[in-house]
């Protein structure tokens, strides 16, 4: 049996994520694994915590990705990338006030963010 890149527990044979930490591919467990890593070296990496966001986004991990997200934000409040994350995240569980507030703010971090205005149109619009 194989590791999980991720969680380091054993895999079930034919399985395509792991039913322990539920990641869903071998590159979103390896982005996992070298996102823990940097930070175990520094946690204060915001780079890294960025990466460790998106890749548990990307594993479908929603509310491990916001909570990450959120921890960029508060070390580095002019990271509009992370705002815009957390505007998608709100967005896709319903949560429209949310997402505009977090979308806005990437907005006035980043006027050129083209994909955040189009979703903040969107959600202003009621779509």
């Amino acid at each position: 049996m194989a590791k999980c890149p991720s969680c380091g527990r054993e895999m079930e044979a034919g399985r395509s994520f792991c039913s322990a930490c539920g990641v869903q591919s071998p590159a979103v467990a390896a982005m996992i694994h070298d996102a823990r890593q940097a930070l175990a070296s520094n946690p204060d990496d915001t780079a890294a915590r960025y990466n460790l966001a998106i890749a548990y986004k990307l594993g479908g991990m929603d509310d491990m990705a916001m909570k990450e997200f959120e921890l960029v934000a508060g070390a580095q409040p002019d990271f509009g990338d992370a705002f815009y994350e957390m505007g998608l995240i709100h967005a896709k569980h319903g949560r429209r006030e949310e997402a505009i507030a977090a979308l806005v703010r990437a907005r006035e971090l980043d006027p050129d963010n083209v994909r955040a205005y189009r979703l903040l149109e969107k959600l202003r619009s009621g779509g």
